[in-house]
């Protein structure tokens, strides 16, 4: 599944990604547009795409190093008749219109001065949350997500950074299931009927 895709040299993407795409995909179906957050070479985004048969996916990435990546990757793997949107640029200045059915992230876990960070610049911004934060990160969910989908996160089995991400998730008015795996948390959140 994952051997050939195209990748920088800085950065790779790990067993998260996977662990993410086998949940979402045994968890949840039926979904027409997607949108990969921090999507990296896309890899969350084209094989949830491709097991579900969604028919619009949309990649925000900051770093434009990854354009030709993820150019090359929805090539290869996904179909013409898969709409294709890809934003180079941070979340928070992601804008649309669209309300998606499925949001999925695997999010850069280190915050600045947590950790050890990366000599390689480019690999730095693409492990630490360096331009935007949780909350803005929960603030585009809530603006991009439909009345009736779903987001997925993975994320380190961090407790702090859990309870952080669901008090944020609560002030926005989404609801939060947590389903711990080996290594890492995936985070469900769905937003409540609003009257």
């Amino acid at each position: 599944m994952t051997k050939d895709y195209s990748q920088p040299d800085f950065y790779k993407f790990n067993s998260d990604s996977i662990d993410l795409i086998r949940y979402v995909t045994k968890n949840f179906q039926g979904a027409r547009s997607i949108l990969d957050l921090c999507s990296g070479c896309g890899i969350l985004g084209i094989e949830i795409t491709k097991s579900i048969h969604a028919n619009k996916l949309t990649f925000v990435e900051i770093q434009p190093e990854f354009l030709s990546y993820l150019q090359e990757n929805c090539k290869k793997f996904l179909n013409e008749e898969t709409e294709i949107e890809i934003a180079i640029t941070s979340f928070s200045k992601f804008q649309s219109s669209h309300k998606y059915d499925l949001i999925v992230c695997n999010p850069p876990y280190y915050l600045p001065g947590h950790g050890e960070i990366p000599k390689n610049p480019q690999r730095a911004l693409a492990r630490s949350l360096m331009v935007d934060s949780w909350i803005i990160l929960i603030d585009k969910i809530y603006d991009c997500l439909h009345i009736s989908g779903a987001a997925f996160l993975v994320l380190k089995n961090d407790e702090k950074l859990i309870n952080e991400i669901t008090q944020i998730s609560r002030k926005k008015n989404l609801v939060l299931e947590k389903k711990p795996l080996e290594k890492v948390v995936i985070l469900k959140l769905f937003r409540l009927n609003e009257k």
